[in-house]
């Protein structure tokens, strides 16, 4: 599943875990139990993963080739 929402900044004190013992087992927990409400969430939008390994797979090669013109500019 892909979400609209943009992907956290390493900033994000929301996103990174806490040091200290205790509240990284709440900062966990919370994580899952957010992940878990999304899953479970009707309007959740799954992608199967062959569509993702497609996706991948044309993102690698477009990589590719842009990596393949520029060593052919050297």
């Amino acid at each position: 599943m892909l979400s609209d929402q943009p992907l956290p900044s390493d900033d994000d004190d929301d996103f990174l875990p806490p040091e200290d013992e205790a509240e990284y087992e709440a900062w966990f927990r919370a994580q899952v139990e957010a992940g878990i409400a999304e899953a479970n969430d009707p309007n959740c939008e799954w992608i199967p993963h062959e569509v993702v390994k497609e996706d991948m797979a044309r993102q690698r090669a477009e990589l590719e080739a842009l990596i393949a013109a520029q060593r052919k500019k050297k």
